[in-house]
């Protein structure tokens, strides 16, 4: 049966939905002369069209438009752009009792700390009309310069209620957060809801426990609610006709409701006094489940609470304090102690907070947000002097490698050149090098090598490692062959033939460190190490010239990346006639087939996640850039947090949000993970 207020005329409660105590008999009639008007046009079921479903017409869904007054007048809406409209309007609701109250903010509010982007919409509604006081919109830096006096006025008055749903938890705790306001007068309309809906019937259920906007509408004004994408659409710039619409709704639906169950509640019996004011008795912050405290107006002292009136305990009471040692008691781990740092490593560490704090004063950010103490503390133990080496640690990630990896490498290679005679065996055997990055267990990887040059290595293995630092003492690291037998150096190609004393390469074939643009073909057979590589034909002088200047480009490091720390460069100090070459990838990799296919699907998908913006102009840009494309292809992000650190991600992700769309795990689906 429609719930009262639907229609202008007077309607029974059927006993299965009394709320309000009273017998079936009793009429009950809408209170207010603002009400639904029935539709010019009878909507007519499936079974009207020759169809054999019994299914009812669709309701209409809920909206302040339904609503008509006296000689058929709409309801008013008035939108201030300025303070100066805003105080205007403002002055029209000083004089009510009762008005419904709502706010809009942005989805991202986080991102900016102007106040315009911490409430961009106000709504403030009565019987008759509905005023949008659009902050978002509003010039200046303070309070003062963006709140109008009046409207700073109505939201402090203790004697106004504003009406709304989780009023006090979400739009009272926003204004005093950031606006350093003392609003007063918070009505919840869940409390009086529970006291009308189970007072007369199951009075233990009587509780500060919230009910949703959406069902409260459906349950008592018999219409259901739209609850759309616009609600997380941009509130700081000019609003819509479909934000209008949607934000003006909020507030009146909170007009409404109270005057339609508050009616229910006087002919209640006996009548149980009105909820009063929930910032009068409950905390800011969400927390317990308490009996509604009751007075003979919402701003008058507490007369009784709920379960005194009706003379019952309530069944979903929590304290706040209970819940939340209950919550710690679970989620609390037991923390395991830190190994106190030696007298070395506390020195490094006491260096990198230094570097640390460096770093967010030029960024103008705080020094958690560049690395965490326990971070600082794992890389003053672990002592990595590579990329590779330093990724192996707990906490530190590709993005935070790529953002301060360089920074963090230098200092370490400078503190251990510095201050260390000798190495640090632990560090040393734990932590692997750039050039070894495939496990000796796979023999087929490596290049096939002569007796002789085993057991000469074997010989000096003792004496010389790839670890080594011109710091420690030991000699400098050797020139890089590749397994094709083609050793290079900075200056000059040449092949190693019979009986050369060169030895073996550091770099391995399957090594992502290699020079990835130098195709050598397939792995080499295993042939005897006497037999000479055969070509079908000599290169002339020429050739083999612009051959080495090809190579000496692709391996040439810049200066930049000289003075950037790792394990090869600690070498830079050692005779310039000695040239060591790092193995540096290329400015640009051409993608492979894998990375174009993905590519091409996240471009599908984001052209479907356009196809479901409904509101979006033809002519308006794609959601996303071919460059945010690539980025996201190139990054692979797995977790939220580097989602949104890639630049130009936000058009996308706000798309994604308005359509329900879940983009990471698109990406994930889509885009194959970084080795």
């Amino acid at each position: 049966m429609p719930a009262p207020g639907l229609i202008g005329t007077a309607v029974d409660d059927e006993p299965s939905h009394d709320t309000t105590g009273t017998k079936s008999a009793e009429t009950i009639q809408w209170p207010l002369a603002y009400r639904i008007q029935p539709p010019s046009t009878e909507q007519r079921s499936l079974q009207a069209y020759s169809f054999e479903s019994q299914r009812p017409p669709p309701r209409r869904w809920w909206s302040h438009n339904l609503y008509r007054g006296p000689q058929n007048k709409e309801v008013q809406i008035l939108y201030s752009r300025t303070k100066a409209q805003s105080e205007v309007f403002a002055r029209q609701f000083l004089n009510e009792s009762v008005v419904g109250f709502d706010m809009e903010w942005p989805w991202n509010d986080y991102k900016k700390h102007d106040l315009q982007n911490k409430i961009g919409l106000i709504q403030v509604a009565t019987e008759d009309k509905i005023a949008l006081f659009h902050i978002g919109l509003h010039a200046g830096t303070t309070v003062d310069e963006i709140i109008a006096p009046s409207l700073k006025q109505l939201i402090e008055s203790p004697t106004i209620s504003k009406l709304g749903v989780s009023i006090l938890h979400a739009d009272f705790s926003r204004l005093r957060k950031y606006f350093r306001l003392n609003p007063k007068g918070a009505f919840e309309l869940s409390h009086l809801y529970r006291l009308v809906k189970f007072g007369g019937r199951k009075p233990d259920l009587v509780s500060t426990k919230l009910v949703s906007l959406a069902q409260l509408v459906e349950d008592q004004l018999g219409h259901p609610l739209w609850k759309g994408d616009v609600r997380t659409s941009n509130w700081s710039k000019p609003l819509s006709q479909e934000q209008i619409k949607y934000a003006a709704g909020d507030a009146y639906a909170g007009y409404m409701l109270y005057h339609c169950m508050n009616f229910k509640r006087l002919h209640m019996r006996p009548v149980p006094p009105i909820p009063i004011h929930a910032d009068r008795y409950l905390s800011y912050k969400m927390s317990g489940i308490t009996p509604i405290r009751l007075a003979e107006s919402p701003d008058a002292p507490p007369l009784t609470t709920s379960e005194e009136f009706f003379g019952v305990e309530m069944m979903d009471s929590v304290p706040a304090k209970t819940r939340t040692q209950a919550q710690k008691t679970q989620t609390t781990k037991p923390k395991v102690p830190v190994e106190p740092l030696d007298d070395l490593s506390q020195a490094l560490y006491d260096e990198l907070v230094q570097c640390r704090a460096t770093l967010a004063k030029k960024a103008a950010i705080p020094a958690y947000q560049i690395a965490s103490n326990s971070m600082l503390n794992a890389l003053a133990r672990e002592r990595p002097l590579n990329a590779s080496s330093m990724l192996l640690l707990k906490g530190i990630g590709s993005v935070h490698q790529q953002k301060f990896g360089d920074t963090w490498l230098e200092v370490i290679t400078r503190f251990v050149t510095t201050n260390n005679s000798k190495p640090l065996a632990s560090a040393s055997s734990r932590i692997p090098t750039e050039t070894s990055s495939i496990p000796p267990e796979e023999p087929a990887a490596n290049p096939p090598r002569t007796p002789r040059r085993a057991r000469k290595r074997g010989q000096m293995a003792g004496q010389d490692s790839t670890d080594s630092s011109p710091a420690f003492g030991t000699p400098p690291s050797r020139t890089p062959e590749l397994h094709t037998g083609l050793s290079f150096t900075m200056a000059e190609t040449r092949i190693v033939g019979e009986g050369n004393d060169s030895e073996e390469t550091t770099i391995s074939f399957n090594s992502q460190d290699t020079l990835p643009d130098l195709d050598f073909g397939s792995q080499p057979r295993r042939t005897s190490p006497r037999l000479k590589r055969k070509r079908d034909e000599s290169p002339t002088r020429d050739a083999v010239h612009s051959a080495s200047q090809q190579l000496q480009q692709l391996t040439q490091p810049d200066e930049n990346t000289l003075q950037s720390p790792s394990a090869t460069t600690t070498s830079k100090v050692q005779s310039d006639q000695i040239h060591q070459i790092s193995p540096v990838k290329p400015p640009t990799e051409p993608p492979t087939l894998e990375l174009k296919i993905a590519r091409n699907k996240l471009m599908a998908f984001s052209r479907r996640v356009t196809c479901k913006l409904t509101s979006r102009p033809p002519n308006a840009p794609p959601i996303v850039t071919e460059h945010t494309l690539d980025l996201i292809i190139k990054t692979a992000p797995r977790t939220q947090d580097d989602l949104e650190r890639i630049p130009g991600i936000d058009s996308f992700l706000l798309a994604c949000e308005q359509t329900a769309t879940d983009l990471l795990a698109s990406i994930i689906r889509f885009a194959p993970a970084q080795s």
